[in-house]
């Protein structure tokens, strides 16, 4: 009897479902550049750097709870999201992010469910 595997977009979109609420849950459901609270489709798990880069896709530092308004027609608030950074993690924080973005990373199917587990809610 053949075993199918899930492939690697699916265990990634699993993965995402996990973190991003494990996101949302550390935040305390509050946007990280306006402040205001929310659950549900409100609140999103927003991205310092693009989702795209599957190098920092997954970095709990990249992304933060945001609400819809300043991650989605806000265009990620990305001043104040800036400032937001540098202030949690030091003045490095944007070039050491940028840099990881330009890193290559193809996902393993282990590191995915890896993920899943870690930051299971």
């Amino acid at each position: 009897m053949k075993i199918k595997h899930k492939s690697i977009s699916k265990l990634k979109k699993e993965a995402w479902v996990i973190f991003s609420k494990w996101i949302r849950v550390r935040d305390n459901y509050t946007c990280v550049t306006c402040g205001k609270q929310g659950e549900g489709s409100f609140m999103h798990a927003g991205h310092y750097i693009s989702r795209k880069h599957n190098s920092t896709l997954f970095d709990e530092r990249n992304v933060n709870a945001q609400c819809m308004n300043c991650n989605l027609w806000g265009y990620g608030n990305m001043g104040v999201y800036t400032l937001f950074l540098q202030e949690k993690y030091g003045p490095g924080i944007i070039e050491e992010l940028t840099k990881k973005s330009r890193e290559i990373k193809q996902w393993l199917p282990s590191e995915l469910e890896e993920i899943k587990v870690k930051y299971k809610v």
